[in-house]
């Protein structure tokens, strides 16, 4: 961190045993507040995440990887051909040759507990199918999807469904087609708040892998 930073916790929210273990009730303040100054990230600090991004951001500087100007999230290095996309801890890593892959990853772990899938089947809960003789990749969400099916009761149809959203058929022929509007009463807060949770859940996977899952999270979220 460029500069410490303070606060302060409840001695009530403290467990015993770490009271106990620090003596913090020496320190304590009358009104029972126990101050502390952080030095280094931790959890609950709003900022941890991009502290962390910035110091992940100078060790890789400092061996040659830099940012694309271009690509927001891709990173290539000065002299070595490999490139990686970096999202939050997650690196989908791009290389031709086994010793750039070993120097950036012998880099990582220098500082961080790494985990290497040389498969590369998994990228940000996105399954990757790689057809290299089609020179394809099939992208899916399946276990993502049958959890978030289950966590919010989906029941499915009986009749069979071919578009994720009712296709209104226009009226060959009419002078004047008019908008049909939805007159069906309010949700309420509590249907409110499981359609934000729904569409929260089901927005990631329109956007990484199933674009036509967009038209209906946006109709319901305009509603």
């Amino acid at each position: 961190m460029p500069r410490p930073e303070f606060g302060r916790v409840k001695l009530s929210d403290i467990p015993e045993e770490i009271i106990e273990e620090y003596k913090l009730r020496e320190i304590a303040t009358p009104g029972e507040w126990v101050y502390f100054r952080a030095d280094k990230t931790h959890y609950g600090l709003p900022q941890a995440g991009s502290l962390s991004h910035d110091l992940l951001e100078k060790r890789l500087n400092k061996e040659g990887y830099y940012k694309s100007l271009i690509v927001p999230g891709l990173w290539k290095h000065k002299t070595r051909n490999i490139q990686f996309v970096l999202v939050v801890d997650d690196f989908g890593i791009k290389y031709l040759k086994k010793d750039d892959l070993d120097h950036l990853v012998n880099l990582l772990k220098r500082y961080y507990d790494v985990s290497v899938d040389l498969d590369g089947k998994e990228f940000v809960k996105i399954e990757l199918d790689w057809d290299y003789d089609k020179g394809e990749v099939h992208l899916s969400m399946e276990p993502y999807l049958r959890k978030a099916l289950r966590q919010f009761d989906n029941l499915v149809p009986k009749k069979r469904r071919d578009s994720p959203y009712p296709h209104i058929e226009p009226k060959y022929g009419a002078k004047e087609q008019f908008a049909e509007y939805d007159t069906s009463p309010a949700v309420g807060k509590d249907g409110q708040k499981h359609i934000q949770k729904a569409n929260g859940k089901f927005l990631w996977y329109g956007r990484a892998v199933d674009p036509t899952a967009l038209v209906p999270l946006s109709a319901l979220a305009s509603q």
